[in-house]
């Protein structure tokens, strides 16, 4: 897409913390609004407490079961004369401002952030038609992408907003980010890419988001009804039992898989790498999978597409659990199994978050946890 380019802005002028606050201040033909979601996209749900070996539940999941909590909700921030820069998407005003909350560099103080290192932004270029951001910080990990990224086209549907172009955070890497747009009807044409260069002002910037940390049944009602069944992918034989290999990632491998996956075998399981398909066909494994087995990775994300009441064995590393896929499970109406790898485990009550953190079975345990799951 070729947009001319105007000449370069300096570096912003300040920054507001919220909307809120420039709202304060901005005069009413450029006031943004922000549109709370509500209808038929919230409500509280109750966890279901995953099953393990272990006498008692890792503390991680204790909480699970105890209490309704309130499933995310979402917003849709409209900015008149919006601008999105640069390769963390800040988001600029009209009156060349920062907003602070929406940029990869959130987390950041507004006066810490690399938008003000450079005397001036790359060339802006101007759009008439809105513009949506679907850009989020992790949106090149599967999980991100499916469960934060690709909702936020249904809060823009939900809502009767029909955009032209969509900013996102692509990777040459991620090739399912364009396999799902594609899949959705949004052409490449109709995409832009974060970048060193990104410089775009809209008319109507909009920035669909969530509040809350919590995912909900609307997302996954979502994604099934949008990539599978609208594109009538239907289960195959041959694939009820499933085990995701990660042996081409670059970390959380299982050490010992070789002798993991000849166990599994003895149960009917088939080693799937899902690095290898096309999203197209991972649906349509994961639609036609009866248990799924493997150890903790982005790849879990496709129980979305299985039946409700899919038994799923998830494997961590003492120093690495996780809630999200035990969560995701509860919201799906599956039956969620898990086994912590051999090894030292950090204390109760401190998270354990290595992200490359290795994994080594104990076969006895993972033997004991099959049997548990009425697995013959």
């Amino acid at each position: 897409m070729s947009i001319p380019a105007r000449a370069k802005l300096p570096s912003p002028n300040g920054y507001y913390r919220s909307l809120k606050e420039w709202r304060a201040v901005s005069p009413r033909k450029l006031r943004p609004s922000k549109k709370q979601v509500l209808t038929n996209m919230t409500g509280s749900i109750q966890l279901t407490k995953p099953i393990g070996i272990e006498s008692t539940l890792h503390w991680l999941f204790r909480s699970f079961g105890r209490e309704s909590l309130q499933q995310r909700e979402g917003y849709i921030a409209v900015i008149p004369d919006g601008k999105v820069c640069g390769a963390y998407c800040d988001v600029l005003t009209p009156d060349h401002k920062l907003l602070a909350p929406f940029s990869f560099q959130w987390r950041l103080h507004p006066s810490k952030r690399d938008v003000w290192k450079a005397p001036s932004l790359p060339p802006l270029h101007t759009l008439d038609e809105p513009v949506a951001m679907l850009a989020i910080k992790d949106s090149s990990v599967y999980y991100h992408w499916m469960m934060d990224v690709l909702p936020r086209l249904q809060l823009l549907r939900n809502n009767g907003i029909h955009v032209q172009h969509y900013i996102i955070n692509s990777s040459s890497k991620a090739l399912f980010q364009r396999e799902s747009l594609a899949m959705l009807g949004i052409s490449p044409q109709q995409i832009m890419s974060s970048s060193d260069q990104l410089h775009i002002q809209s008319k109507s910037l909009i920035i669909p988001g969530f509040k809350g940390s919590l995912r909900d049944k609307w997302s996954c009602a979502f994604l099934r009804s949008e990539l599978m069944e609208k594109h009538s992918i239907q289960a195959i034989e041959g694939f009820e039992r499933i085990y995701i290999s990660r042996e081409e990632a670059g970390k959380r491998k299982i050490v010992n898989e070789r002798e993991v996956l000849q166990h599994l075998e003895q149960y009917g399981f088939r080693k799937v790498i899902l690095e290898r398909l096309a999203l197209r066909d991972q649906i349509q494994l994961f639609a036609s999978a009866k248990v799924i087995a493997g150890p903790h990775g982005a790849g879990m994300t496709n129980m979305v597409f299985a039946n409700p009441g899919t038994t799923i064995i998830e494997i961590f590393s003492p120093q690495l659990v996780h809630t999200c896929y035990p969560a995701l499970s509860s919201i799906l109406g599956h039956k969620h199994y898990y086994l912590i790898g051999t090894g030292t485990r950090p204390p109760d009550y401190v998270d354990p978050h290595n992200r490359k953190a290795d994994i080594t079975v104990n076969i006895s345990q993972l033997s004991q946890l099959l049997k548990q799951a009425q697995l013959k």
